[in-house]
């Protein structure tokens, strides 16, 4: 009996999980909200910094380090609005997704230089593109709670929109 690698895909099957999760919650949030932050200081984010920063990170490791595309940030000038942020966002995880879909086992073993000379897999810049998306997914929810600490539950089906 032989046992083949697991694809690619069946290796991040759990990021469809965390991307959908947020995806329905983001969905629900009214523009006021999305660029609230609980104190005006220069390093807190909004949650609408902290989905660019998502798409920041993803387009980094993803585009510029795997693909060796031309990075840029994703700025509040370049993206204004929930929607565009969002539509961006949706736009490289599909790029991403379908990319993963195409990509052989073998090749998560490939090494990459990052931005400070280090060697790594692309096992490990998806496996840390993941998590990166996994913990701001926790700072989205944070930022969700302090806005409404009366809000049962985030993932609850509910009111279309969470607004003040």
């Amino acid at each position: 009996m032989t046992t083949s690698e697991p694809s690619v895909r069946d290796r991040y099957r759990y990021w469809d999980t965390v991307r959908l999760e947020l995806e329905q919650v983001l969905d629900r949030v009214d523009r006021e909200t999305f660029d609230w932050k609980p104190v005006d200081h220069p390093k807190v984010r909004s949650i609408g910094d902290l989905v660019r920063h998502l798409c920041d990170g993803e387009s980094y490791w993803v585009e510029r380090v795997i693909h060796g595309k031309e990075w840029i940030r994703h700025t509040r000038e370049l993206y204004p609005d929930p929607e565009s942020t969002l539509q961006r966002w949706r736009q490289l995880r599909a790029q991403t997704i379908a990319w993963i879909d195409g990509l052989s086992p073998s090749r998560l073993r490939e090494t990459k230089i990052d931005h400070r000379g280090n060697l790594v897999t692309i096992d490990w810049i998806l496996w840390h593109v993941f998590q990166h998306e996994a913990h701001t997914r926790g700072q989205i929810f944070q930022l969700l709670r302090l806005r409404r600490p009366d809000r049962p539950s985030l993932l609850e089906e509910g009111p279309p929109r969470i607004s003040p």
